[in-house]
């Protein structure tokens, strides 16, 4: 392309310098080389050397980046309760469920993660994760749950010295989301799809008394929001499934917020 454009040139200039002079066009060849001579202009065409290109002419699309596997994540927050009607066998009960937040928590361990980039600069990525989690639910009245005659999951009064009655439940799942990342700054927005492993209920009187208790959902699905710099940074995550079963009596679900490393 560059011999064309040059000898388009040449020949226009060729054609100028020849309206005011009486030079000849004269041809000439020497082996596989030609010759042009035009108004004193000499072109040469052929000859053994072809023209290459190099890779400064050609353009390579950057490679995405390959599929990255992160081990050992967590995240820690306090817990809240969002209220709800009591109902069916819980009708009239009062607000037995109402809890501490400061001291009601949960931790999400994850164990590993798969981190896949959706572009060329890495900045948007798709991520999947396994991870376990923990959640405490510390009641400020006296009771606990337990399961009647019936099978039904009951609020039941203790008396005594009773200390940290709680409601535990522990979970096990896959995670699933989108993320932007900018230099040190992420950003998260994932689902989070989990089984219920166990589900008890724990009190000092004044000893240490653990029961298992069923009527929480066996399955859950939560949904949250994650900036970290880093690798440290802060959540929010909410709980799209009710904690207890339908027909237990209460439909409420959890808000959790807190502290999010290793992310």
């Amino acid at each position: 392309m560059k011999r064309i454009l040059t000898l388009l040139a040449v020949l226009s200039a060729a054609v100028a310098a020849h309206a005011q002079t009486d030079s000849l066009v004269t041809f000439d060849t020497q082996g596989d080389l030609f010759g042009i001579s035009i108004a004193g202009f000499n072109i040469s065409l052929g000859g053994d050397k072809e023209e290459t290109y190099t890779d400064a002419y050609i353009y390579h699309e950057p490679r995405k980046g390959k599929v990255t596997t992160n081990f050992l994540g967590a995240s820690l927050g306090g817990m809240v309760l969002i209220p709800s009607v009591y109902y069916g066998p819980w009708e009239g009960s009062g607000d037995f469920l109402e809890i501490y937040p400061g001291k009601s928590s949960r931790i999400d361990l994850e164990i590993a993660n798969w981190t896949i980039p959706l572009d060329n600069r890495g900045i948007s990525y798709y991520r999947i994760g396994t991870m376990f989690s923990y959640d405490r639910y510390q009641f400020k009245n006296n009771i606990t749950l337990t399961n009647d005659d019936e099978g039904r999951l009951m609020p039941v009064g203790i008396d005594g010295n009773v200390k940290k009655t709680k409601l535990m439940a522990n979970y096990w799942g896959l995670n699933m989301g989108f993320g932007f990342k900018r230099n040190k700054i992420m950003i998260l927005i994932q689902g989070t799809a989990e089984l219920l492993t166990k589900s008890a209920v724990k009190y000092k009187n004044p000893g240490k008394n653990v029961n298992a208790v069923n009527g929480l959902y066996p399955f859950r699905s939560r949904i949250s929001l994650s900036t970290t710099w880093d690798g440290y940074g802060f959540y929010i995550d909410y709980t799209l499934t009710p904690l207890f079963k339908p027909g237990v009596g209460n439909d409420t679900r959890a808000l959790s917020l807190g502290c999010r490393l290793g992310f």
